[in-house]
């Protein structure tokens, strides 16, 4: 019996040698819309293509011959569905998930994504950062830095990106993705609060050109909403805004909503759907993106009665303390 065992455990180690050895392999179970899609898996910092596949029965494979660790989109149909750590073993991706499972890097990244997912529900930019910038310190050695490293440099302040790139590892600091959001934290800086608004053209309900300088009111506050029909967070809190709204509209707050790249007849179709009432530029496009170095939206921006910005980036409670410390303080001064 103990022969038995022994070579049961001889066995079970060879099996596990094998295993911790075998080729980068990506199992993707997709539902039957996806079938014939193209699959691909692309170098998240560089963009460059590593692999691809096509939905077959539901399934595609992706196997790697090179088993150097790194982290990458899976792309299907040209959109980013996952992300995945090429690295030895089997892992797993549906189309219910947004990360791949199954080896020890990507059960690590999967649960620090949706410890991530957590803390943006709650809405706290601060937690947000803090979350982030632990994350890469502890990751910045294997693949799941190059993720969190990007992560920071999308929305922190310019001189703690460039700290940050100076000491990161050359493949994070070097690469396209890196130099992207480097770009936008400069345009952060220069549309900082304290400093003026920038002007842009876009759309109005009938398609004529407008500016957005001409939605923002002297001597009142105004509140932009940087959103688009196809942001689920951005739809989600419009109940909140539209009741904000309603307190402050009557004591010196405009808003104003911004659609960014977004087709005008979708932009409209929600503002109809969603019974928004308050003034939308439509198809901008990608213009306040490369005014204002903003990475994701919803993205908030108050504006002083001066014209100049207050805050960016707060959550409606926030903007709302804001307005109240405002009014508090002009009552005090009377």
């Amino acid at each position: 019996m103990k022969k038995i065992l022994s070579t049961l455990a001889i066995f079970g180690t060879i099996l596990l040698a094998a295993c911790s050895h075998q080729n980068p392999t990506l199992d993707i179970s997709l539902s039957e819309k996806f079938e014939g899609q193209k699959v691909e898996v692309m170098n998240f910092l560089d963009s460059t293509s590593l692999a691809t596949a096509v939905v077959t029965d539901g399934k595609a494979q992706i196997v790697r011959p090179d088993s150097t660790p790194v982290f990458a989109s899976v792309l299907i149909d040209g959109r980013t569905r996952a992300f995945y750590v090429v690295e030895p073993g089997v892992a797993l991706v549906n189309d219910s998930t947004n990360s791949a499972i199954g080896t020890p890097l990507n059960n690590k990244f999967s649960g620090l994504l949706a410890q991530l997912d957590s803390i943006e529900n709650l809405d706290d930019m601060g937690l947000y950062m803090d979350f982030v910038e632990k994350s890469y310190n502890e990751n910045k050695n294997n693949p799941i830095g190059s993720y969190f490293g990007i992560e920071w440099i999308k929305y922190a302040p310019l001189n703690q990106v460039d700290s940050l790139l100076a000491i990161a590892p050359e493949s994070l600091k070097k690469s396209p993705k890196a130099q992207h959001y480097r770009n936008f934290a400069a345009l952060r800086a220069i549309t900082a609060p304290g400093q003026p608004f920038i002007d842009f053209e876009g759309e109005t309900l009938d398609g004529k050109s407008t500016t957005f300088a001409s939605f923002v009111k002297p001597g009142k506050y105004t509140l932009v909403d940087f959103w688009a029909s196809w942001c689920p967070y951005c739809i989600k809190e419009l109940p909140d805004m539209a009741s904000l709204y309603q307190r402050w509209k009557d004591n010196g707050l405009e808003i104003v909503g911004v659609a960014v790249r977004d087709t005008p007849d979708d932009s409209k179709a929600a503002v109809s759907k969603h019974n928004i009432t308050w003034p939308v530029i439509y198809n901008t496009q990608r213009k306040p993106y490369d005014i204002y170095g903003f990475s994701g939206i919803p993205h908030h921006m108050l504006i002083g009665p001066d014209g100049k910005i207050v805050s960016r980036d707060e959550s409606l409670s926030q903007i709302e303390a804001r307005l109240k410390a405002a009014a508090k303080e002009a009552q005090t001064n009377k």
